[in-house]
Formats: structure tokens, sequence, C-alpha cells
């Protein structure tokens, strides 16, 4: 559940539905239809943010969690909560301050990792919507004492907390259309294919950056990366070179350079770390109970049952 409600409030990417399905209506939230091409859309969008969430592959719960995206919405739209682009801007603003890049640094750093510009900035929109109206109906509520803190590091934290980090580079071949994505896949399952029979990843990058973009991504925490990269990365043997995989803007192919494991830090260096955690986890438990009363008090029906697909 908390995996679902994290995604019901930070990730909202836009994915076009391109199979092609018999539409028809399967719910309804307040004055809201949900129909089933809006189930499929929202599957991708879902699934390309977190594929190794099996309870998210089941319709039924893909469909539970499109109604309280919706129902969120609604609240949203009702108490006059929608980010303006000024808003949107301001925050994109922020970030590029707080980093001290520029903008095109900005989007060259996305599409390194698979994500379009304008799908960062609707989800930095909808991050506001939903910070607006958590902060309005929940957020108060939530408190985590120091003491709370102290006890979770030296009862849980110091007794073996590792983080692991991954050194990556990339071969990236941008593509958005079906035909620059099958002719793209061809050039870098060449490349791929050319590794499996015996060339190293190193010389590979090497012969081939001038002909595709070429990058290296420093190390990325799992926390950094995204649904394709994680599942990729996790695969890979160090100096090893992945097959190519697909993102929304592009075809990648990544080699794991070095990975290493973080220790344990002092209470101070893990304060702040704890207490987002011991925060989010309250944050969780309170937006269950808060989502499930605002379902009792919705109109919400299920027309009819959904066939898998």
């Amino acid at each position: 559940m908390r995996k679902l409600l994290f995604l019901l409030i930070f990730f909202h990417l836009s994915f076009a539905l391109s199979a092609k399905v018999t539409d028809r209506i399967i719910a309804v939230v307040n004055d809201d239809i949900v129909t089933l091409s809006d189930l499929y859309a929202f599957k991708k969008e879902v699934l390309a943010n977190s594929p190794d969430a099996p309870e998210l592959k089941s319709d039924a719960a893909l469909l539970n969690l499109l109604i309280e995206t919706r129902l969120t919405q609604q609240l949203i739209q009702k108490l006059g909560l929608e980010a303006s682009e000024e808003d949107v801007n301001g925050q994109i603003n922020q970030i590029l301050k707080s980093q001290n890049i520029e903008k095109k640094e900005l989007e060259s750093f996305l599409k390194q990792r698979g994500v379009v510009f304008s799908e960062y900035k609707k989800n930095i929109k909808e991050n506001i919507e939903r910070q607006r109206l958590l902060e309005r109906e929940i957020q108060s509520s939530i408190s985590v004492p120091e003491e709370d803190i102290k006890g979770y590091y030296y009862n849980t934290y110091k007794k073996g907390t590792q983080k692991i980090s991954y050194h990556i580079r990339q071969i990236f071949f941008p593509a958005k259309t079906k035909e620059e994505i099958s002719e793209q896949m061809k050039a870098a399952d060449k490349i791929y294919q050319e590794f499996k029979l015996g060339a190293s990843a190193d010389k590979l990058i090497e012969k081939h950056m001038k002909d595709a973009g070429f990058s290296d991504l420093g190390f990325l925490g799992e926390e950094d990366l995204i649904g394709s990269f994680k599942s990729a990365v996790k695969k890979l043997r160090l100096k090893d070179l992945s097959p190519p995989f697909t993102s929304a803007s592009g075809i990648h192919l990544i080699q794991l350079v070095e990975a290493k494991r973080e220790g344990a830090k002092s209470y101070t260096e893990a304060k702040d770390e704890i207490f987002k955690k011991l925060y989010d986890e309250r944050f969780q438990k309170v937006l269950s109970s808060w989502i499930k009363r605002k379902k009792e008090e919705a109109f919400i029906k299920k027309l009819s049952p959904i066939e898998q697909k």
C-alpha cells in the first residue's frame, strides 16, 4: 500500500497509449468517468516508473490507484489548489539555483536518464498541487520527536545500514517515433552483439561514442535511478554492457563501471535522513486513513470486471 500511495503523490509522468482497445466505461468517480483506455494508459505510466512492483501489475490494483488519483485531482480542483505556469517555473528556477546549473544542463541531465523535460515539468506541477492539498488536509497533524530519531538510529540504523551507489556510463540513441525507435534499436543491438561476441565494453564505448550520444553519469544512488535504469543496472556485473533498453527519450546501453557501499553515518550526519524516513512512514499512515475517508465520502462505482491485458 505504501508504494501505491507514494506513486499517487509523487510520480505521475504521462505516457501515450499505443495499444488499440475496445473502449468502455469501467468506473465512475463522482462526476468523472474512467475508461478502459484510461486504465491502460495509466498502467504504462505506473509500470514505467516502478517495473519491479508486483502489486501494481494487477489491473484491479491499478484501477484502485487510478480512482485514488482521480479523486485527488478532483479535490485539488474543488479547493482551488491548482499550480499556475508561474508556480511551476518558480519551482524549477529554485531547483536550478540550488544546484547551480542552467536550464539546458537540467534538460540534458533529464534526457540522459530517459525523462522528457515536458514530463518533468508536468510532474513538478502535480507535485506542487498535491503538496498544497496535503499541507491543507493532513501535514500539520504529523510530528517526529527527537527521541524517536535517536531511538531509530541506535536500535536500527547504526546496526548495518548501507547504501549502494553505481558509477554508470552510457551510450544513448535519441528516438521519439516508432520508426526512430526501431532504427535506433537496431544500431544499439548491433553494438550489444559485438559485446556478446567478446568485445570489451570500454572499447565499444570508445569506438561508438562519436556516432551516438555518450555520457558518464558518475555515481548514482538507487533512489536516483528511474525504473528502466534501476532494472538494467541491477542485472549487470562490473564492466559489463547492458542489453539496449528504452526510455521516454530513446535507447540506452549502460556500463556498470563501479559499485560501492557506504557504511552507517554518525547520528549528526544521519539525523535528517532518519527524520525524513520516520516522517514519511507516519505521513503514509495518516494519508492512508485520509484517502480511505475521502473515498467513503465520494461516489465511486466500478461498472464491470476488468480483463487482464
